[in-house]
């Protein structure tokens, strides 16, 4: 039963989760991790986006990603798919071992499947046809998953996932589906919610929550221990869950196997949050709509066209052979046991066409291909012939061509081919075999059966089949050691051919009605076993006087008229037939009652209330015997459909005294009776006719309107075609369209981005092509030109600045022309001072688009340099009017300042001086070992130190070198040196 909710949920946070939820999270990693795969197509990304932001990155689980995508267009969903996760999204290559806590994202034009949680890429099957990623890899996943495996069907056209789903549900997956009213486009997610197997029903913000807490549950998880199973096993709890299957369904699972059945039922447990198994079979009892649903659960049959191609060629060419020695006239039956919804049977009757066709053989033998299966719904799904248009990936476009006709997005099985097959609901356990079969196909059934079940099968299988006649069986099931039944024709895919065995053989069968346990219908409600035991003995004491004594005589049949149950003396209504022995009351009633007894079945049936028909006469000897007969349906549960037929004596009556000229006569009675019977034959025929003469009519028109069908068909089968080309594009256009939305959004961002930055720096500027039109600018732009927003697109020269005498044309036009950067100051009318700096404008790929202007102020860095130049001149002044010489040295003992003094006393230009190295120029004088020693420690004390020198040449003498430390202003650091040469007197 699917789950379904809008409810908007919040963004799962480990706070949020239950204990188990978060102990998840927080556990070290698991090799047994689920595998969540996600298909998507039209429309699918915005819900990627609300399951991603609510899916916790450390929920343990690892994510696949199948999307339908344009084949020539470059991936980027990674990328896209990213900004929803702080999970590392990758884009899936070859042989990749998949991890959790991780997404992975299938490549363009490539199919994926996966094999021992490794993922391996495949060309297209179909390159250029209708291909469907999602089915592949799900089908996939299930193989190798099983139990682990998760399949969710997103937004998307079509009906890619449904198939998938199916297979991840016959290996005890989990499925989910978006709720169809939150979806793009529905037809994905509605395809996926009609195999009534999906789990959920969710809009995908609320599904991350339910995925954690459902495969966290103890019953799924690693941590229920053996300890835990045996305990769980050893109550009578699934006991009484069969128990209540079979009062309500009337269908006993006790021989199926354990396993299959407890794991089935831990995905119900798990489904509802329940803590055991206890409190499960309490929820059933409250809630029998339950049963139903476990029901369907137990008999989740996954089947598909032609599964296991190989096998179905191996299968023709054995039927191929069967068929050959056929001849008109003779009977081909066949028996599809365990047939779901009808794809095995349709592809076996195919197989069947296709090999008349290839012996063409102008008379065919009489085809009877019965299929049958437990689940009602596959049945009357089977009966109707209608599947999804994902079968194109199993079938041929041949056999689509042939034996199919295209509706909208499904296709429907043509009637030549739906006449052909007899579909039936039956219970391989309990009801009687198809008997005189030439082929036998029951595969993946035998597997979910015990193996005492199997033992008793196998042989019933051996006597429905003629000899030499043909068993298919499953990839995964044998004949076990029937080996004196039949020999196996492929062991591979599992074709027998019957042998006649052990003459024995069939006094040793075990038939379905032997096999089957028969149990009374009983009501949910457990009465108190000591109640029913002080009732019991008077009930049924009076009960059977009352059967006995006072009702008439009865039979309950079926709808084929099967009798399952007589009460009373049936013996002068009911008589064997000749031959073959038969329980059917139209071939055990006596030959007066036969024509009347099936005409008032099928008017109870017909009308569905009470029937009947007085004064029918028995002959019995010389005497006749009155009966009244009545036919009533029931509509009891357990007993609904059936027909009781009540048979009420009224005792016998002598024949009419006859004169001996009237005995010699052919008797009244049997002349009465002779024209009544020709009346009846006459009105019959008259009925035949006239419904023939009103068939030949509807044939008339019935042809009429299928010329028409046709001529609509063929306008239709073209305006699909392009429909689904058109749609093919559409969801190309999509994919594209939402990448380009994403990219989009991504340089809105950028935009504002870069727009808070440059408002945030206050720094001015303009962006301009190679014409010298204005493409954008900042708000600070407009205190140095005058512009408003209709400017945009204007020549920057025709835009009035508010600079003094300065024009920056050309020096835009130089930096366009030499790709160089250029950097002048400029002052405006207003006395503001602003450094311009021109640039190339260069777009990502190299090519240049114009120019970026920004504009610095600096006018407070322009005072500061006033007064620092001030302050340089006066301090020259200053330096100038000392008689003695002065120098003044930057860190490296470079000459910054010297005064006239010093270029007097060395007799040197003031220009092979300042700038130059003060120990270089000394060096010409005298060694200046002293000098440096002096220099280094006075920078390092930060105190003023002193030296005798005597230096040589023209400045011939002794002097006193005084070092003074200063402090840069610019850097606030005292890396100067003022250092005063003082010529000492003799």
């Amino acid at each position: 039963m699917a789950s379904k909710s809008v409810k908007q949920q919040p963004k799962i946070k480990p706070e949020t989760l239950p204990k188990s939820e978060e102990g998840s999270s927080k556990t070290k990693k698991s090799r047994s991790f689920p595998i969540v795969a996600i298909g998507g197509s039209a429309g699918a990304f915005p819900s990627f986006e609300k399951f991603f932001t609510h899916m916790p990155a450390d929920s343990g689980m690892a994510f696949v990603i199948i999307i339908h995508l344009d084949p020539d267009h470059k991936g980027q969903v990674a990328e896209l798919i990213q900004k929803f996760t702080s999970m590392p999204v990758v884009e899936a290559f070859d042989g990749i071992a998949v991890e959790q806590d991780k997404v992975y994202i299938i490549p363009p034009n490539k199919d994926m499947g996966i094999h021992n949680r490794k993922l391996l890429l495949l060309a297209p099957s179909k390159p250029n046809g209708y291909r469907q990623p999602i089915d592949y890899f799900l089908q996939s996943l299930a193989d190798d998953q099983w139990n682990r495996a998760v399949g969710i069907i997103f937004s998307g056209m079509g009906s890619d996932g449904e198939t998938g789903i199916r297979m991840i549900k016959e290996k005890l997956g989990m499925a989910m589906a978006q709720d169809p009213d939150t979806a793009q486009y529905n037809s994905m997610p509605l395809a996926a919610i009609s195999t009534n197997l999906v789990d959920y029903v969710l809009s995908p913000e609320e599904m991350p929550l339910k995925l954690i807490q459902y495969l966290n549950h103890p019953v799924l998880t690693e941590e229920a221990s053996d300890q835990v199973r045996t305990a769980i096993q050893n109550s009578n709890s699934i006991q009484k869950i069969l128990m209540l299957l079979r009062s309500q369904t009337g269908h006993d699972f006790s021989l199926y196997k354990k396993s299959t059945i407890t794991r089935r039922i831990d995905r119900r447990i798990a489904y509802h949050q329940l803590p055991d198994y206890i409190s499960y079979v309490g929820f059933l009892r409250e809630n029998p709509p339950e049963i139903d649903v476990l029901f369907n659960e137990l008999l989740i049959g996954v089947t598909k066209f032609f599964r296991d191609a190989p096998a179905f060629e191996s299968l023709k060419n054995k039927m191929c052979a069967l068929i050959k020695h056929k001849k008109h006239g003779d009977s081909l039956r066949v028996w599809i046991a365990g047939c779901s919804t009808g794809e095995e049977a349709y592809s076996a009757a195919m197989l069947l066409i296709e090999c008349l066709e290839d012996m063409k053989k102008k008379e065919w033998p009489k085809i009877q291909l019965f299929a049958t299966d437990l689940d009602a719904e596959a049945i009357d799904h089977a009966r109707n012939g209608i599947y999804f248009d994902n079968i194109v990936a199993d079938v041929s476009e041949q056999r689509l061509e042939k034996f199919f006709t295209k509706r909208d997005n499904t296709y429907q099985v043509k009637k030549e081919l739906r006449d052909m097959i007899v579909f039936a609901q039956h219970n391989l356990i309990k009801d009687a075999p198809f008997t005189r079969l030439d082929l036998l196909c029951c595969r993946n059934v035998m597997i979910y059966l015990t193996t005492e079940l199997q033992k008793k099968i196998i042989p019933i299988f051996h006597y429905a089949l003629n000899p030499n006649a043909i068993m298919f069986m499953g990839p995964a099931e044998t004949i076990g050691g029937f080996t004196d039944m039949f020999v196996s024709t492929d062991p591979k895919w599992k074709l027998y051919e019957r042998k006649e065995g052990n003459p024995l053989m069939g006094k040793m069968i075990d038939f379905p009605f032997h096999v089957a346990k028969q149990y009374p219908l009983i009501s949910n409600k457990m009465d108190d076993p000591e109640k029913l035991a002080s009732k019991s003995s008077v009930a049924d004491t009076f009960n059977r006087i009352l059967l006995e004594k006072f009702t008439p005589s009865s039979v309950l049949v079926n709808d084929k008229g099967d009798i399952l149950y007589t009460n009373g003396k049936t013996g002068k209504f009911l008589e064997l037939p000749n031959g073959e022995a038969a329980m059917n009351i139209h071939k055990m009633a006596r030959e007066e009652l036969r024509y009347v007894v099936g005409n008032l079945i099928h008017q109870a049936r017909a009308q569905k209330e009470h029937a009947s028909i007085n004064d029918i006469k028995l002959k019995e000897g010389n005497k006749v015997r009155l009966i009244n007969l009545k036919a009533m349906l029931l509509e009891e549960t357990g007993l609904q459909g059936l027909v009781l037929v009540i048979f009420e004596d009224r005792g016998l009556v002598n024949k009419p005294s006859r004169s001996k000229k009237a005995s010699e006569q052919p008797s009244g009675i049997v002349e009465e009776l002779e024209k009544e019977l020709v009346y009846t034959k006459q009105q019959l025929n008259s009925t035949i006719e006239q419904m023939e003469t009103s068939l030949e009519e509807l044939k008339s028109t019935n042809e009429e309107l299928q010329s028409t069908n046709e001529e609509l068909q063929s306008t239709n089968e073209e305006s699909l075609t392009t429909k689904e080309e058109m749609q093919s594009l559409n969801e190309e256009l999509m994919t594209i369209n939402m990448q380009y939305q994403a990219k989009a959004d991504e340089l809105t961002r950028m935009n504002n981005d870069m727009k808070n930055l440059l408002d945030s720096t206050e720094i001015g500027t303009i962006f301009l092509d190679n014409n010298l039109d204005i493409l954008r600018y900042t708000p600070q732009v407009r205190k140095l030109f005058n512009l408003i927003p209709t400017d945009v697109g204007r020549p920057i020269v025709h835009v009035v600045s508010n600079f003094d005498n300065v024009t920056l044309e050309n020096d835009i036009k130089e930096v366009i022309e030499k790709l160089t950067n250029k950097e002048i100051e400029v002052k405006t009318k207003t006395d503001e001072w602003y450094r311009v700096r021109i640039m190339p404008y260069r777009t990502l790929d190299n090519f240049i688009s114009g120019a970026v202007l920004t504009f610095t102020l600096i006018t407070s860095y322009k005072q500061l340099e006033y007064k620092l130049e001030t302050l340089s001149r006066y301090t020259d002044d200053v330096v100038n009017v000392v008689t003695d010489a002065v120098i003044q040295l930057d860190g490296e003992y470079n000459v910054k300042v010297v005064n006239k003094a010093f270029l007097d006393t060395f007799s040197m230009p003031a220009q092979d001086v300042k700038g130059h190295d003060f120990i270089a120029i000394l060096s010409a004088y005298t060694k200046t070992d002293k000098v440096l020693k002096m220099l280094n420690k006075s920078q390092k004390t930060h105190t003023p130190e002193s030296a005798q020198v005597t230096l040589q040449g023209s400045v011939n003498g002794k002097y006193k070198f005084t070092a003074v430390p200063l402090r840069d202003l610019k850097t606030d650091q005292p890396s100067l040196t003022l250092l005063t040469i003082t010529k000492e007197q003799d």
